[in-house]
């Protein structure tokens, strides 16, 4: 992904509700006031593409199931919006 694409994408996760940290090439998201108690770890797994590694605390079920296919289906409409605004 490129940088500002990239730079698009962090910003719609972060108005999502999301505080960001990244970790090699793995970002870290928590919900904005629960940010002890869940999370969910992403990384690009190809161009664009961006699955669930993990998930811990509230958030746990977020990597399985109809819950990880929701949010990776958030995940990659907000990357290809994200490439669509940067593209332009």
């Amino acid at each position: 992904m490129n940088a500002k694409a990239k730079g698009e994408f962090l910003k719609k996760i972060s108005t999502s509700g999301f505080s960001i940290t990244e970790e090699n090439d793995t970002l870290i998201l928590r919900p904005r006031g629960a940010e002890a108690t869940a999370e969910v770890a992403i990384r690009e797994v190809e161009p664009d593409v961006w699955r669930v590694v993990s998930s811990s605390g509230n958030y746990a079920g977020f990597s399985r199931g109809k819950k990880r296919q929701y949010f990776e289906n958030n995940l990659n409409q907000w990357v290809a919006a994200a490439v669509l605004q940067t593209s332009a």
